[in-house]
């Protein structure tokens, strides 16, 4: 009986979804080898986008000495929700166990909702499978404290971020009237 799914023996099997671009060849040499997926995403179409971040994400898994066995784009997706072909593709090989972690460039990229990206982080986590988002330096692997979620850990971010924005935004308007009251004095 044939085995369905993206990894087989030491061979890759690629399952295609509509728009994936590249396929990848890759042997493992034992069960400790990750088995690491890339995950590509562009709301608007845009090929050069994503064999940019394909090729930028196999760098950094070549630096990092990780075996990419899959790549999943969604080029022309957008990141509100997770309906999207190659994420659930990529999330189906998750659960058959195929994939124990996924390289991303950034948060973004996965969802643009950040507490749904914290939650999906925090479930990828109990099932035991890293995510790395390049671009903001995380990998579930080293970011955890003890009992603080990545949620939780967003959202402090995206409070002191607006914040941040916030008075950034009001201290611009004073100078903006400042320079205004000035130009009438004289």
């Amino acid at each position: 009986m044939e085995s369905r799914g993206l990894f087989r023996g030491d061979r890759r099997v690629l399952k295609m979804s509509d728009k994936p671009k590249a396929a990848v060849y890759c042997r493992f040499a034992n069960e400790e080898t990750p088995k690491t997926a890339i995950y590509c995403r562009v709301a608007s179409a845009n090929d050069f986008a994503i064999e940019s971040q394909e090729k930028a994400l196999r760098n950094y898994a070549a630096e990092h000495r990780l075996s990419v066995g899959a790549v999943f784009s969604d080029n022309g997706a957008s990141g509100l929700s997770f309906d999207r072909s190659a994420f659930q593709e990529m999330m189906s090989a998750v659960e058959r166990g195929e994939v124990d972690c996924i390289i991303v460039k950034n948060i973004c990229r996965i969802s643009r909702n950040y507490l749904q990206f914290g939650e999906w982080f925090d479930d990828m986590r109990v099932k035991n499978v890293r995510i790395i988002a390049v671009d903001e330096r995380i990998d579930s692997k080293t970011y955890y404290v003890q009992n603080t979620s990545l949620a939780e850990a967003i959202k402090k971010y995206y409070k002191e971020s607006h914040s941040q924005k916030i008075k950034s935004g009001i201290a611009c308007a004073k100078r903006r009237k400042l320079e205004q009251a000035t130009k009438h004095s004289e």
